[in-house]
């Protein structure tokens, strides 16, 4: 009984630091992206935006029959530094979503960044939008992300 009781709490002690060292990377990675948010440009930053543009081209592709994953206004323009702050604004929010999830720090972020566009962003039902595919194609023309590599 004894060995099975220091197995057991081992066994507690070495999950949790594994839990705890994925919150505190996730924690870290959270920092440099802020750091390069204020900057305006980093490899985060750079990545963020590179996931942002498949997130764009996914939720505006005419030719899928799925729903578009968010619906951003025509007008929009977004840079690596607004997609950072969306993302580290929906991180901040929900710590405890992300916390737990076994990927590398950097692409739990590009998830928070497509929480927070989806939820910053909502599409509108079609009842409510009836000429969504010709929203979405302009809104495609209109945006092109500004990237911005680190030197």
């Amino acid at each position: 009984p004894i060995i099975q009781r220091a197995l057991a709490g081992a066994a507690i002690v070495f999950f949790a630091s594994a839990a705890f060292a994925q919150g505190s990377k996730l924690d870290q990675a959270a920092q440099i992206l802020k750091q390069q948010a204020k900057r305006g440009r980093g490899e985060f930053i750079t990545f963020l935006t590179g996931a942002a543009t498949a997130y764009r081209w996914a939720s505006e592709d005419d030719e899928s029959d799925s729903r578009p994953l968010y619906c951003l206004p025509p007008d929009a323009k977004f840079d690596g530094r607004a997609y950072a702050n969306i993302a580290l604004e929906e991180y901040n929010s929900a710590k405890a979503r992300y916390r737990d999830i076994p990927e590398y720090p950097l692409t739990v972020l590009t998830l928070a960044l497509l929480h927070g566009l989806q939820a910053k962003y909502p599409c509108e039902t079609e009842e409510e939008q009836p000429d969504a595919p010709q929203a979405r194609t302009s809104s495609l023309q209109a945006q092109a992300p500004s990237i911005q590599l680190a030197r």
